[in-house]
């Protein structure tokens, strides 16, 4: 009996363990899912970073993790419920509150606008849609499908690939007036979810602005490295006012800026690169680009052997710790670089 009744014991508290393994893994993989991707719309400005940055003001949690809007994707079949888009299903209840003044708005025209995503995690990723509200909407009511023009006016598919820490994609807008909302969708590929961000819009009394900045002049480059380059330049001017900068190397944009001045990194060593810089406005309309300068970046520096503790060196003798270099001022062994006053730190 004692035999039967300690096998029952230990066959219960078996089961129980594998039980709690079992939920742990799947809690395990529900959080990976979650957390595996994040980012959120910087330009035109989305509601969360408006929060973040004080535009907006008593807007909850969302001030610190703007990048965090994520519920199940497959909208508009599934997603978030209505009333809670803003908030990805609830997470940040405080973006759903809906009325003509809550939020500060970015002003827009119709037309092609670049609409610029940033990413915190990038991941595997599906496609990129924007949606608009109606003509008729009423923004004094929280935010539904049937506030919702539920056809895509943009859709970027991006076939699983990753993307980069920032991108930027035009869109052609709809005419409207006065307030709008834009809903943002980013669909991750391999996780069952998407990110949702609303961008508050004023398109004001319809009129659009046509009118594209000033080229940028004056574009230099200084502090030129084997993998760096740093340009600046002289401010344009725009009839309504200049939202930033788009950076190219070649016919390639890698960079957009509200400051005039931009640091290139990750260049290849004794390489030729050939920049400019145009600007742009709210209305997203694009300047003629500014010179052109052309740079050749600088060899790259010296490799050193990776220093050893059972080495010999002599006075002379260059070697490369934690990153840096080091040169030896006489004999020694097992001295370690940084801490010793045999090594001397070289550039």
């Amino acid at each position: 009996m004692t035999l039967i009744h300690f096998s029952r014991q230990f066959m219960l508290r078996t089961l129980l363990t594998i039980g709690l393994l079992l939920l742990l893994f799947l809690a395990l993989s529900a959080f990976s899912q979650k957390a595996s991707a994040h980012g959120y719309v910087d330009s035109p400005a989305s509601r969360a970073i408006q929060c973040k940055s004080g535009v907006n003001k008593d807007c909850g949690q969302i001030v610190y993790e703007p990048q965090s809007l994520e519920a199940p994707k497959g909208f508009p079949a599934a997603g978030p419920a209505d009333g809670k888009i803003a908030s990805a299903a609830g997470a940040f209840p405080k973006l759903d509150e809906q009325s003509s003044t809550r939020w500060s708005k970015v002003s827009i025209t119709p037309g092609t606008k670049t609409i610029t995503w940033k990413f915190t995690a990038n991941h595997a990723t599906s496609k990129f849609h924007y949606y608009i509200t109606k003509p008729d909407w009423d923004p004094n009511k929280p935010l539904t499908r049937d506030q919702l023009d539920l056809t895509p006016f943009c859709t970027h598919e991006y076939e699983g690939n990753k993307p980069p820490a920032a991108l930027s994609h035009d869109c052609e807008v709809p005419v409207r007036t006065g307030y709008h909302i834009i809903l943002a969708v980013w669909d991750v590929a391999d996780t069952a979810n998407a990110f949702y961000n609303v961008i508050d819009v004023d398109f004001g009394n319809g009129e659009s602005d046509n009118e594209a900045p000033s080229a940028p002049n004056g574009l230099t480059v200084s502090n030129i490295s084997s993998t760096t380059a740093a340009l600046a330049w002289n401010a344009s001017s725009d009839n309504v006012g200049v939202a930033g900068y788009y950076v190219y190397s070649g016919n390639s944009r890698i960079a957009t800026v509200t400051d005039t001045e931009y640091t290139v990194n990750g260049l290849t060593a004794e390489t030729s690169y050939a920049f400019s810089v145009r600007a742009f406005d709210a209305a997203g309309n694009v300047s003629a680009p500014s010179n052109v300068i052309t740079v050749t970046t600088a060899a790259a520096p010296a490799a050193y052997p990776e220093w050893s503790s059972s080495t010999v060196y002599v006075g002379g003798n260059i070697i490369t710790y934690n990153g840096l270099n080091y040169e030896a001022k006489w004999w020694t062994l097992g001295e370690i670089p940084g801490k010793a006053d045999v090594w001397k730190l070289i550039p």
